[in-house]
């Protein structure tokens, strides 16, 4: 504090100030956060220079946010000197999109204390920015006339979901709306090294007796879930032919809106296994409306 500095404060009333004394054994709060947000972080994550104790990380790659929230529930728990908040788990993330911060709270840590984590390995990068494995996508339409203008709107609001995460429909097929012809088109050339099939149908699957179910039965492949606890997307089938996976696509899809058709989309461009567990657990959060009725 210099000489001006008292007099400032002098003339403003202020006769006593309050110091932090850093000892030996504690380390800066900038250093601290930047040492902790180094070691928990993965490759795909940059870090800004940190400011009053505050490392804000940053997506290096358009992809998935992914970490073990046991994890970081037990760092904020455990420890009282910092906070770490992130994004949702498993949220698409854009490059160079904030993703979460480490804060250290007070202006200076304990070493040691810094150390208990910096010394587990279970610790060591487990925030992580993963890309999207390419994948082969192919969009079977099914319609008993072809409407032009509503394919090309799903089209387009289905290669934004992909562009998000770097990737896009390969193959467009067009068919007439009936089990065999679906049935056809998924035994065919057009599509045999594809990963990924979506069905979109003229009308929406209102049962698993429907014609994409049983188009896709036919060509023995399987039904593993109807229905899903989203809304809007509740319309939609998940199931597998051979080692391709198949989403029976909803008709809420046409809008570019987050539905329940994104988190499936989502998770099978990610390589998550699939299951009628994993389905229902969509419930958490799958209303995605927004409708506020007045009384």
């Amino acid at each position: 504090i210099s000489k001006e500095d008292i007099n400032l404060l002098m003339n403003s009333g202020k006769e006593k100030i309050y110091i932090f004394d850093k000892s030996p054994n504690q380390i800066d709060e900038n250093k601290a956060a930047l040492n902790l947000s180094k070691f928990i972080i993965s490759n795909n994550i940059k870090i800004n220079k940190p400011i009053n104790g505050r490392a804000d990380l940053f997506a290096k790659k358009n992809g998935m946010l992914i970490y073990n929230k046991k994890l970081l529930y037990k760092l904020n728990y455990s420890h009282d000197d910092l906070a770490i908040a992130m994004m949702k788990n498993e949220e698409v993330v854009q490059k160079n999109q904030l993703i979460g911060n480490v804060k250290i709270l007070p202006y200076a840590i304990n070493k040691k204390s810094l150390d208990k984590i910096l010394t587990k390995n279970n610790f060591s990068n487990f925030i992580q920015v993963k890309k999207a494995k390419t994948k082969k996508i192919a969009l079977i339409i099914s319609a008993d006339q072809e409407n032009i203008k509503s394919n090309t709107k799903i089209i387009n609001s289905i290669n934004s979901r992909l562009s998000k995460f770097d990737q896009k429909i390969k193959y467009i097929i067009h068919c007439k709306h009936n089990e065999n012809n679906i049935k056809n088109v998924l035994l065919s050339k057009k599509i045999n090294d594809a990963d990924i099939v979506l069905l979109y149908g003229s009308t929406s699957i209102v049962d698993k007796n429907d014609i994409i179910p049983k188009g896709l039965k036919n060509a023995k492949g399987k039904v593993i879930s109807y229905g899903a606890p989203t809304d809007p997307g509740n319309l939609l089938m998940y199931g597998a032919l051979q080692n391709k996976q198949i989403i029976g696509v909803p008709g809420c899809a046409k809008s570019i809106l987050r539905n329940g058709f994104d988190p499936i989309l989502e998770k099978v461009c990610f390589d998550f296994k699939i299951n009628k567990k994993v389905i229902s657990e969509l419930s958490y959060g799958g209303l995605f409306k927004n409708i506020i009725r007045n009384s």
